[in-house]
């Protein structure tokens, strides 16, 4: 199973286009009058109801590479990026230190290098809100002739002209992307499919239901100060902060660990400032933060074609400093829990599970994932075995973790009955409403297994790191009438 087998595709109506577009002009406002400059929104040119599934969205991540190697070469100052991805399309957003008229002229190039291109849509807009305009009329996929002709008279169908754009993506895909092209395009590409994978596996640990004491689609488990909707934000502010620890492990490859976490944690104090922003001050994901950060580097700097030993083994050595941290504290200097624990009772927590390659992960989470897959039913559908099998994952990692979060708000009694409870449930054909019990006794005894929600996400990243080739099993019916 692929990442992009449990992808909500849905077709839009007249109505959800509108609202999105709407959105997106709301959206484009906003980041204007934030920062003062002119704008970069790219979106995807599809016919169609279906304007999100597998291929389009590995064709946008594709785009979004190529826009940033073409701001990379020029030296180009982002100083915002926004990411939307929903059924109703895949977008984002560059707030940029340049001339509009310069930026056109450049992205124009980026449409006409190839026939990917003619499927990116780019619009450049002024800092006083104006949309430039191209200097050529853009050409039709099927036909080659103007585009608005052949839409004003309805010349190809909408079910022609997606076939047609997914028949373009494939060809590309199928090509070797990588053919031709120079180091510095292959690691904007490389980053932000690294960066999108994090953002994925952060919104489906929250979206697993149901987790005992944790926040889910149901309810809010043990915490009454986050919901899902705060995590979808917190993941959401994170997903760039997760591209630029890749960038750091591509760009720092032949660097010693202790530099490249140095370059880690001054990224990491400004991706923290992002999430509380996102959250209202609130810590959702702070844990997460620092495994994934670190196993995005760590699968870039291993490269494309790394087991996941390989990128564990590498993900060991750049958590190491902060490991050696602790040692340097004195009574009374800890500021974080972990720091905290770490003098009263010599617990690592999170530092050292990623310093030790992340053995939780490593022995109990992913293997349960995997089995659970591969035994799930076929007859059910892909987000479910998906859903199913990381409560598995959860279940094996909370038997073994020992868990921070539940230490710091129980003691360690609590943390061997939630340890019990979970080995017991995995010892049996346990169901969701065993899962359900679980949480209303969590929530009695304000039990969380946190640690063990992060690790998830762990888990969930190593196994579409490996498993994800952007190939879709079955293409979508994308057939449909212009809306």
């Amino acid at each position: 199973m692929r990442l992009q087998d449990v992808m909500e595709i849905r077709a839009v109506e007249v109505a959800d286009v509108l609202r999105a577009r709407d959105a997106r002009v709301e959206r484009q406002d906003r980041m204007r009058r934030e920062t003062g400059l002119p704008l970069i929104s790219f979106t995807m040119n599809i016919a169609g109801p279906v304007k999100r599934d597998a291929w389009i969205e590995r064709a946008f991540l594709e785009g979004v590479a190529r826009i940033e190697w073409a701001l990379a070469k020029r030296d180009t100052d982002v100083k915002q990026r926004e990411r939307t991805l929903a059924f109703t399309g895949c977008e984002q957003l560059w707030a940029v230190d340049a001339p509009a008229q310069e930026l056109k002229a450049r992205m124009c190039a980026l449409e006409e290098a190839d026939a990917l291109g003619r499927l990116f849509d780019i619009d450049v807009i002024d800092a006083d809100g104006r949309k430039l305009e191209r200097a050529l009329e853009r050409r039709c996929l099927i036909c080659g002739g103007p585009v608005r002709a052949c839409a004003r008279s309805r010349t190809h169908s909408a079910r022609e002209l997606s076939e047609r754009a997914h028949e373009i993506i494939r060809d590309f895909f199928a090509s070797k992307r990588d053919a031709g092209e120079d180091d510095g395009r292959k690691s904007m590409w490389r980053a932000v499919e690294i960066g999108s994978i994090a953002h994925s596996a952060l919104l489906l640990e929250a979206f697993t239901t149901p987790k005992p004491g944790l926040v889910d689609r149901e309810n809010c488990g043990a915490h009454r100060d986050m919901d899902l909707p705060m995590f979808c934000k917190s993941a959401d502010a994170l997903l760039f902060w997760f591209e630029d620890c890749a960038r750091i492990g591509l760009a720092m490859r032949d660097a010693a660990p202790e530099q490249v976490f140095a370059r880690l944690r001054k990224r990491g104090i400004e991706a923290e400032k992002a999430m509380y922003a996102a959250t209202g001050g609130v810590n959702t994901h702070k844990g997460a933060l620092f495994s994934l950060g670190i196993l995005c580097c760590a699968a870039a700097m291993a490269g494309e074609t790394a087991t996941t030993p390989e990128v564990l083994e590498c993900a060991a050595a750049l958590a190491k400093p902060s490991l050696e941290d602790l040692t340097h504290l004195r009574p009374g200097e800890g500021r974080t829990g972990g720091e905290r624990q770490y003098l009263q009772a010599g617990r690592t927590g999170v530092r050292g599970e990623a310093a030790a390659g992340f053995p939780s992960a490593r022995k109990y989470g992913l293997p349960a994932l995997r089995r659970a897959l591969e035994r799930g039913k076929a007859d059910r559908s892909a987000e479910d075995r998906l859903n199913d099998a990381g409560l598995y994952a959860l279940l094996a990692l909370m038997a073994h973790l020992e868990d921070s979060n539940i230490l710091r708000r129980r003691g360690a009694v609590a943390l061997r009955s939630v340890q019990d409870a979970a080995a017991k449930l995995l010892a049996r054909d346990f169901t969701h409403g065993d899962l359900r019990c679980m949480n209303d006794a969590f929530v009695r005894e304000n039990l969380s297994p946190g640690g063990s929600a992060d690790l998830l996400s762990v888990c969930y990243f190593l196994y579409f790191l490996e498993t994800d080739d952007g190939e879709n099993p079955a293409d979508a019916d994308n057939g449909g009438e212009y809306i």
